[in-house]
């Protein structure tokens, strides 16, 4: 109805009253309106002290980032606390006596303490005050302590970022010195600042010609990237082979590669049931978007619904383990949007088989997972 139309039924309604009142006939007297409902009051969350948890979460972000670098675990503990001058002053000086794992280190540091220190901090209050829409009272009160305790994390990892000491020239130097003297490592992590892109793709082929695996990885999501881009069609087929043996060292390069081949990204035809083998060893070694990917993607449908459910509870219990990291709430967000959905309408068979089936993916497989993301 248009606006026009509006007032002119109005006005022919007030006319009818004026009319009605005339000829002595009192107007029915409007009914009051009933109270409005008063609003429930928001659910009050009183978050658990997640400091000490806060803690694992960093160190096993710190574990991840650090892998196959051999970096001390009282480097990664002190990181982990936000102490990043101490970690730096050791490493700087494993590097001086000729250790390059440890410039490598100290050149992710140095990235990790660009984002820490430019990172904006989020309204807390204002995230918490969500959570009752997404999880059970007492699940909520756990993410609501992992927010504030990171939120109380923040200005301490700033005030170590601040205070360490990095030997920006030293540290490059060593590294080219490295990288020319034939280290992967080196090559790989040098590569990723080269400004000339045929010289960087030199770099990163010559580190993926001695079979490194972190070479391998970038090498495979750079030429996947330019694909879906439409950038090139050449070497397409190498993409599978990349993934697949640079999953030997990388859960990340298993679960890239199930997807690929499930969607048929790579030139081959989409395969999804050869793709799950890899998606779920992906997700025995605990690599934390394994778990929601296969609930998205083709390779996970294969499987029937008590064993998709079965790996969200594995899932969700080694988040709860602190085994994905700073991670954690948005897993956890995840999980409480996946778990529900498989369950919904569910006999209570299933369920319950669905509950014997993680203990059972557990027992055989969570240690491992624990190991793989430094958790153990």
């Amino acid at each position: 109805m248009s606006r026009l139309s509006k007032i002119s039924n109005a006005a022919f309604v007030a006319l009818l009253l004026m009319q009605t009142s005339a000829q002595g006939i009192e107007a029915p007297k409007p009914a009051t309106p009933p109270e409005p409902e008063a609003a429930e009051p928001p659910a009050q969350i009183t978050p658990t002290d997640e400091t000490q948890f806060q803690v694992v979460l960093q160190r096993v972000s710190t574990f991840r980032n650090f892998r196959g670098l051999g970096v001390s675990a009282e480097a990664i503990d002190q990181l982990s606390r936000g102490e990043a001058d101490k970690a730096v002053a050791s490493l700087s000086a494993l590097a001086a006596q000729g250790n390059k794992s440890a410039d490598i280190a100290l050149v992710r540091i140095q990235h990790w303490c660009n984002t820490v220190s430019s990172a904006r901090l989020p309204d807390t209050q204002a995230q918490i005050a969500k959570l009752p829409k997404e999880f059970s009272p007492e699940r909520a009160a756990r993410v609501a302590g992992v927010m504030k305790a990171e939120a109380e994390f923040m200005p301490r990892a700033k005030a170590g970022c601040s205070k360490a000491r990095f030997d920006f020239g030293g540290i490059e130097a060593r590294l080219r010195k490295a990288a020319d003297a034939g280290d992967a490592a080196s090559t790989t992590e040098l590569s990723q600042f080269a400004r000339d892109p045929a010289k960087r793709e030199a770099m990163l082929q010559s580190a993926v010609a001695k079979n490194y695996g972190p070479a391998m990885y970038i090498s495979a999501t750079n030429l996947l990237v330019a694909v879906q881009r439409g950038e090139t069609t050449e070497n397409v087929s190498k993409i599978r082979e990349l993934l697949k043996t640079a999953g030997r060292t990388l859960p990340r390069a298993k679960l890239d590669l199930a997807n690929c081949m499930a969607l048929g990204c790579d030139g081959h035809p989409a395969d999804a049931r050869t793709a799950m083998a890899f998606g779920l060893d992906a997700a025995r070694d605990g690599e934390p978007t394994a778990f929601l990917s296969m609930v998205r993607m083709p390779w996970g449908r294969q499987m029937p619904r008590t064993q998709l459910l079965a790996w969200q509870y594995f899932g969700d219990r080694l988040n709860e383990a602190g085994c994905m990291g700073d991670a954690y709430v948005l897993t956890s967000l995840g999980f409480a949007q996946s778990i529900p959905s498989l369950e919904k309408n569910q006999p209570a068979e299933i369920i319950d088989s669905a509950k014997s089936q993680a203990e059972s993916f557990w027992k055989e497989s969570g240690e491992r997972a624990k190991k793989e993301n430094g958790c153990g």
